[in-house]
């Protein structure tokens, strides 16, 4: 889907670059939490226009009606089992009451009306993935590309899991090199390479795509989210605002660019892009844990953990709002919550070196120590060079302390 934890990174580059003392009691990290979300790719749900029965669903879910609204839009596409867009929705519906069974029944009568929907394979390999079913996922997950949302970075978790993560990276990129004029396989690439936190590799394909179609509004987001994560906001402003001349709308280049003001400090700015895109798509869950990230910013930690938990309420694999929202906890004592958002974001990524990191700096604070010895070692691991640089000095330390 996306890439995560950028301008956590980018802000605290300086701490962990100097060494400065992270785990335990007042963190150097305190001012700042730790993720935004940035959206790779465009992506407001399609939904079948002035279908009442899905407007009404919406309308109830924003009351906090869940059951009445799946209630209400099931006997609609039970009368009307030819229609996806509304099965999509009932799908998603499902899955954020966790009746992963109904979500995967609906999801796979939208398959057989429509089997190459990319979005509706998306969706099933996230069903797939949330149970651990690893290659059906991965199967689900490349029927998807070039996909809209979580399914570069879902696959390369998956495939970590099933240990052909090299093969899957080979296969790809010869399938782009050999193809140059072939655009899915160039933004694919650039995709994979994204999710690998290999910006410049990412960069060097998608650029490729962008040569063969240079107002495509998917690959400019995409690329502005790269060039930021390789600390070019200028260029990174460019590609966004090409692709929202064309598409005032986009919500992933609204949310990118909003990124890209944070990381110019145009706070006001950033909130506008945001709340833009929020109207948008107001399920759209970047946006939502952006705004909870201003709202850490402007030290109102109450805002921020709500926005967190809408996200996580529209897509409960969303790692970067468990992050933010473990990480708030833990910076307010609330250690037992902190693990639990940690460990969720870990049973979704379970390789991610930045959650091990912040879950055993929760441990450390609670005096937990042979458990955060075991998650430094984990975070050592990771494909973030400043992570694993900050989780070896915090080893050390507390190897010594405890001597």
């Amino acid at each position: 889907m996306h890439t995560y934890f950028r301008l956590f990174h980018a802000s605290i580059g300086l701490v962990f670059a100097t060494g400065l003392t992270i785990a335990g009691g007042a963190h150097a990290l305190a001012a700042v939490p730790p993720a935004t979300a940035q959206a790779s790719q465009a992506g407001a749900p399609s939904v079948s226009a002035g279908s009442e029965a899905v407007d009404a669903a919406r309308k109830l879910v924003a009351l906090g009606k869940l059951d009445d609204a799946i209630r209400s839009l099931a006997k609609y596409v039970a009368e009307h089992s030819r229609e996806i867009e509304p099965a999509k929705y009932l799908g998603d519906l499902y899955f954020r009451a966790a009746d992963l069974a109904s979500a995967e029944r609906v999801y796979k009568s939208v398959l057989s009306v429509e089997p190459k929907d990319r979005e509706t394979h998306n969706r099933l390999g996230g069903i797939y993935a949330a149970q651990d079913r690893v290659s059906e996922a991965i199967d689900q997950f490349t029927q998807s590309l070039p996909a809209s949302s979580m399914a570069y970075g879902q696959l390369i978790e998956l495939h970590r899991r099933q240990g052909d993560l090299p093969d899957f990276v080979q296969f790809r990129k010869d399938k782009a090199d050999a193809s140059t004029l072939d655009f899915v396989a160039q933004y694919n690439m650039g995709r994979i390479y994204d999710a690998l936190r290999k910006y410049a590799e990412a960069a060097f394909y998608l650029e490729r795509a962008l040569w063969l179609n240079s107002r495509d509004c998917v690959t400019l987001a995409s690329l502005g989210s790269v060039y930021l994560d390789l600390g070019q906001s200028g260029h990174a402003l460019d590609m966004l605002d090409r692709c929202l001349r064309t598409n005032g709308d986009d919500y992933a280049a609204l949310v990118n660019r909003g990124d890209v003001y944070i990381a110019q400090g145009r706070y006001d700015l950033a909130r506008a892009d945001f709340d833009h895109a929020n109207r948008v798509n107001a399920e759209g869950p970047e946006a939502l844990v952006d705004l909870g990230y201003l709202e850490d910013l402007a030290g109102r930690w109450h805002a921020a953990t709500e926005l967190y938990l809408r996200a996580l309420a529209i897509d409960p694999l969303m790692r970067e709002a468990y992050t933010d929202l473990g990480y708030d906890y833990d910076q307010h004592q609330l250690y037992a919550l902190a693990e639990a958002a940690f460990l969720k974001g870990l049973s979704i990524a379970a390789s991610d070196g930045r959650l091990h990191f912040l879950l055993a700096q929760t441990y450390a604070d609670q005096g937990k120590r042979s458990l955060a010895l075991a998650e430094y070692q984990r975070a050592l691991a990771g494909n973030e060079e400043d992570v694993s640089r900050a989780a070896s000095r915090e080893l050390a330390t507390l190897q010594r302390t405890g001597q």
